[in-house]
């Protein structure tokens, strides 16, 4: 998708957008890459109840989910003052998806990302937000659809009994597995806790169990002194949970919390290695076609160069033309003109005594107008003028002809 970039000022410009080439470069990296978001104006009410116009790039991101590729529908703002403020992100679910509460999506929707928080205008931008959300939704997919009601418990209380629907292709969102019903969805569905539990499986019984083995029975203690000495030694199953399992427990939680703040680091900074990388082609490109330019700039310049030299040239050699004119007496001004032959000669007098006619046609007109000449002392004097002017022009165009010259 290709925006108009006089639409997208016009839009800079409809929300008073403090640093519009910063921003709308901002914008076009990442429409660049995320060719289904939308840039457009909409209304924000901000938590303190003020309620700006901003730039919002609305649409859907693709994000790669347990081998499947759902389209997370979001919505980031920017301020006026955007990109030295950081963006306001969001997820947007439609009526049949419900938010899933994460460390990175509250309740109401909003993305909370470390690259937000620790915005800089140096060195974040709009493409590498989208990029770590991409990341972070593959890991844990912020919106569910919502199950749909299970056909045999719907028709229970009509006495019928539904067949079961056949499962279909892979559907557009992940299904919450925490619904109350049980139902198999045809998907792979998405568990709220990504990571195993910080405790061995092995006991489902929160409490201690009983000893089961040489159990304490006061009626035969007495009788038997070697049982009242076996009592002593209470045996336990091997089920039961020992010190060595919440230590190992501990460790396991740790390592785990370990590796997914490492994970997210190394996403974040991968990110920004990738922005870097866009950013360094960007400039070698730029240097190529600069190069490009100061080769350019440097050839016009040798080129003016050699015409300034044969235009200082001419200027000496019409400065010694000057000087010896003026050394010259008794000049006339026919002998500065020189013909090569005389039919040349001839053309130029012709010319000379035509251009001389016309003004004498223009100065007679002139008295007229103004009326120095009367009527028949004018009209005379014009049709005097004009027969000779006429036959000067045929002259002239006759020795043209011969001497092969365009008419």
């Amino acid at each position: 998708m290709s925006f108009n970039e006089r639409i997208l000022n016009d839009l800079l410009t409809k929300c008073s957008c403090k640093y519009k080439d910063s921003t709308k470069r901002d914008i076009i990296g990442a429409l660049s890459y995320f060719k289904d978001l939308l840039p457009k104006s909409e209304r924000y009410a901000y938590p303190t109840g003020i309620v700006k116009e901003l730039v919002c790039l609305s649409g859907t991101i693709p994000v790669n989910f347990r081998n499947a590729v759902y389209n997370i529908p979001v919505q980031i703002f920017l301020s006026d003052t955007h990109p030295y403020e950081a963006p306001i992100a969001y997820v947007r679910p439609t009526p049949e998806m419900s938010i899933n509460v994460s460390d990175a999506v509250d309740s109401s929707g909003r993305i909370r990302l470390p690259c937000l928080t620790e915005w800089n205008h140096q060195n974040s931008d709009l493409y590498m937000l989208l990029n770590l959300m991409t990341i972070k939704f593959s890991e844990q997919t912020p919106l569910f659809s919502k199950p749909a009601r299970n056909p045999a418990m719907a028709s229970a209380s009509t006495g019928t009994i539904n067949r079961p629907y056949a499962a279909s292709s892979t559907p557009p969102y992940p299904t919450d597995t925490r619904s109350s019903f049980p139902v198999t969805p045809p998907y792979p569905t998405a568990s709220v806790m990504s990571y195993p539990a910080p405790y061995p499986a092995t006991n489902t019984n929160p409490y201690y169990p009983m000893p089961t083995a040489h159990a304490y029975n006061p009626m035969k203690s007495a009788s038997n002194p070697s049982m009242s000495q076996a009592t002593a030694r209470v045996s336990y199953p091997d089920d039961t949970i020992k010190p060595e399992h919440y230590r190992m427990s501990l460790i396991s939680a740790v390592q785990d919390k370990i590796r997914k703040k490492f994970k997210d680091m190394c996403d974040e900074k991968l990110a920004e290695i990738d922005s870097l990388k866009r950013v360094n082609y960007d400039l070698e490109s730029s240097q190529v076609n600069l190069n490009t330019l100061i080769k350019e700039a440097e050839n016009e310049c040798l080129n003016i160069q050699s015409l300034t030299d044969e235009l200082r040239k001419k200027t000496n050699e019409l400065n010694e033309s000057l000087k010896q004119m003026k050394h010259r007496d008794n000049t006339s001004e026919e002998d500065a003109v020189v013909t090569p032959t005389p039919l040349y000669r001839q053309m130029l007098q012709l010319y000379a005594e035509e251009m001389a006619i016309q003004d004498l046609l223009f100065f007679l007109s002139e008295g007229f107008t103004h009326k120095t000449i009367d009527t028949d002392n004018f009209l005379q004097q014009i049709r005097y003028l004009s027969r000779k002017q006429f036959y000067l022009r045929a002259t002239l165009n006759k020795a043209r002809e011969q001497a092969a010259l365009p008419l």
